[in-house]
């Protein structure tokens, strides 16, 4: 094996690990809430937002919605299928949880998230390493039709 198969081996290894570490994230989590729906909602998320200006019926929605969410990307981003818009949808649904969290003053946990949006972010922009994935619907944005590979 050479010097250049190495770097890649490396590069796709390393990319693979930030994509792996987001999705077991999101699945543990999404799992989690799910086998506790009722309490994560209810006993959780729309009492904590009642101070907020956020109407209780949204934020149930939200709640009853967001472990599924959670669990498809996260079983998305570890098995890397549809790369790109699973990292997409994934930097937004934490952009969805830093808002919630920024409403409730949690300042720490909002500068956690920030760190996983981070991660999503440098996924995103180095999608030339990250060569364990499954393509989605094979375009690149900014590619001409010649130039596009598979995702």
């Amino acid at each position: 094996m050479n010097k250049e198969q190495r770097n890649c081996i490396s590069q796709c290894a390393g990319m693979a690990l930030l994509r792996w570490a987001l999705g077991l994230l999101f699945l543990a989590g999404g799992v989690a809430k799910i086998l506790n729906l009722e309490g994560f909602v209810s006993g959780y998320l729309v009492p904590a937002f009642e101070k907020t200006f956020l109407p209780g019926w949204m934020i149930a929605a939200y709640g009853y919605a967001l472990p599924f969410v959670e669990a498809l990307l996260g079983i998305s981003l570890i098995l890397g299928v549809c790369r790109t818009p699973a990292l997409l949808l994934t930097g937004l649904t934490l952009i969805s949880l830093a808002f919630g969290q920024m409403l409730l003053q949690n300042h720490a946990t909002v500068a956690n998230i920030m760190l996983y949006i981070l991660m999503t972010a440098v996924a995103l922009l180095f999608p030339q390493y990250d060569g364990w994935v499954v393509p989605c619907c094979g375009l690149k944005c900014g590619l001409s039709p010649s130039e596009q590979k598979p995702d």
